[in-house]
């Protein structure tokens, strides 16, 4: 998966398109871990999320206003 295609299913889960309540696979996810389960040496929040295929995403969240 590309970042875009990341990007994009994540939008779509957020935004309610798709019904995570459903049987859902958002292609592939393996499993989404917070940053300090997963190791990341940061002190923002956030996930590491790990694809089926291997690939791994990192998720930082950050409060705007």
């Amino acid at each position: 998966m590309t970042e875009q295609g990341f990007a994009a299913c994540l939008a779509a889960v957020l935004n309610g398109e798709v019904d995570v309540n459903e049987s859902f696979d958002p292609d592939g996810v393996r499993e989404a871990v917070p940053y300090d389960e997963a190791g990341v040496l940061t002190r923002n929040a956030g996930l590491v999320v790990r694809m089926d295929d291997g690939s791994e995403f990192q998720v930082t969240v950050v409060r705007s206003r």
